[in-house]
């Protein structure tokens, strides 16, 4: 194989087709033994290979949508100077310094158990103190039910006016 009307010629040697050219330089352009048919699987390979190459290479559309979607990006991100309107570290550690710790709560949580126990024990004397107030009370009243009844008994019209008649015999106590 020689192509004599370029500059660059093809000779066949042995095991391999060279390319000359006219730097007296020589290339080898392939290997014969990729011309035979149990080669054709490498061939096959490299052709494979290639393909998958290409399929996997960015393309211009590719490139742009990428660069579309960084200046998407890039515009939301936030700059220096948005930053430096937020707080500052020192806006935090006063925020901190206004803030409970748990050992503050803990505190905080005791102290309102002791409160809330306090006005249990309180409430629980008040209750006593009335049920004792109230029993009197109804002793009270049930004595002068007794002497109201004693003195109206011989007079029916007036045990009318307590609610109760004479065929009901004594009120009840």
């Amino acid at each position: 194989m020689s192509n004599t009307s370029s500059q660059n010629c093809c000779k066949s040697t042995e095991k391999s087709v060279v390319r000359s050219n006219d730097d007296a330089q020589e290339d080898t352009c392939y290997d014969n033994a990729m011309a035979e048919p149990a080669n054709n699987n490498l061939i096959n390979f490299i052709a494979t290979t290639v393909e998958t190459m290409r399929d996997q290479m960015a393309t211009k559309d590719d490139l742009i949508k990428m660069a579309t979607s960084i200046e998407t990006l890039r515009d939301q991100m936030a700059t220096k100077e948005d930053l430096t309107r937020f707080a500052t570290k020192e806006d935090l550690a006063a925020l901190k310094d206004q803030m409970a710790t748990k050992d503050d709560l803990a505190r905080m949580a005791t102290t309102l158990r002791g409160d809330i126990e306090q006005v249990q024990l309180r409430l629980d004397s008040i209750d006593r103190a009335l049920g004792a107030r109230m029993g009197l009370v109804e002793t009270d009243i049930s004595r002068l039910r007794s002497v109201l009844y004693l003195l109206v008994k011989d007079k029916p019209e007036m045990l009318r006016l307590l609610g109760q008649s004479l065929s009901e015999g004594r009120p009840q106590m």
